[in-house]
């Protein structure tokens, strides 16, 4: 390891993070690596923090592979909303949490089964505040210690409209992909902002920061032109309840994205992600092959590149 601060950060996306899980898996089977070894700090929002918490503790990426192929369409299981009607989450929690439970037991932020730097960004919805969660990597980070990882991944995947928020404490948290659906402008921030230093790094800044930043695939095809001279832009008829969270959680992806390039030299930052002519929903199961056909593809695309941003041997 040189002196640079390696910073990994994986999207949001429901169902579409099996587009990170797969190049991640790929990048540990192509140079014979575990993640963890080769990133400072990982994170990750909704889905994301799935995968960015598998790889702190070291738990195999193909058992969250092999969870979004056969446990998608039961975390995304329509409820028999019955007299309750709109006025209920599309879906129930409480198979996620299940599902959560057993990959990562009782396993805190403090635990010594974290093998690098944890960060979730979450929403504080009662207090209308941003709630980064984070492993305990420094001694002023008391708040999570005791927090269970199943509990804080539940919260960020709370996207509104999908999922209830969770109670967290004396905190109602939801999706953090309300504010930071792309984690990189967090991770890179805290690391020259809060972590500062490292054993191999004596002065963290923008300069010594590599980013590797994985998304979810990019939808181009939420709203039609011809839609524009009707007047039925409610909440559940042209705008579509779905839909427009699904494009307000890409337009936050596309913008980090935009930014960071700015903030880190060019050589230090590469982003993985696509474009698709369809409508990447959050809970279609449909998308999958679409997405397994992109994670080949991107992966084998950026291989120079991951290789020479982690320093690795290809």
């Amino acid at each position: 390891m040189d002196n640079n601060f390696r910073v990994l950060a994986i999207d949001g996306g429901g169902i579409r993070g099996i587009f990170s899980a797969i190049i991640l898996k790929e990048i540990e089977d192509k140079f014979k690596i575990k993640i963890y070894e080769h990133f400072d700090l990982v994170a990750g929002t909704s889905t994301g923090s799935i995968l960015a918490s598998a790889i702190a503790i070291g738990l195999p990426l193909e058992e969250i592979i092999e969870l979004y192929k056969t446990e998608g369409s039961n975390i995304f299981k329509l409820r028999q909303f019955g007299r309750g009607g709109l006025f209920k989450s599309r879906y129930d929690n409480g198979y996620l949490k299940k599902l959560l439970e057993k990959k990562f037991k009782d396993i805190t932020l403090f635990d010594k089964k974290l093998k690098t730097k944890l960060l979730i960004p979450t929403t504080d919805i009662s207090n209308g505040d941003v709630h980064i969660i984070k492993s305990y990597y420094l001694k002023e980070f008391k708040r999570d210690k005791e927090r269970k990882i199943r509990d804080v991944i539940l919260a960020s995947c709370s996207a509104p409209l999908y999922f209830n928020p969770i109670q967290l404490e004396k905190v109602l948290l939801a999706d953090g992909g309300l504010w930071a659906n792309n984690p990189s402008l967090v991770a890179i921030t805290e690391g020259v902002g809060k972590i500062k230093k490292t054993k191999t790094n004596k002065n963290i800044s923008f300069k010594n920061t590599r980013l590797l930043s994985i998304g979810t695939g990019i939808g181009c095809q939420y709203y039609n032109t011809k839609d524009a001279i009707n007047d039925k832009w409610g909440f559940l008829s042209n705008w579509n309840t779905s839909k427009l969270i699904d494009t307000i959680l890409n337009l936050q992806s596309i913008n980090v994205d935009n930014t960071v390039s700015f903030l880190l030299p060019k050589e230090n930052y590469l982003r993985i992600n696509f474009e698709s002519d369809n409508n990447l929903s959050l809970d279609s199961m449909d998308i999958i092959p679409e997405l397994e056909a992109k994670a080949s593809k991107y992966f084998s695309k950026n291989i120079d590149n991951i290789s020479k941003l982690i320093s690795l041997e290809n």
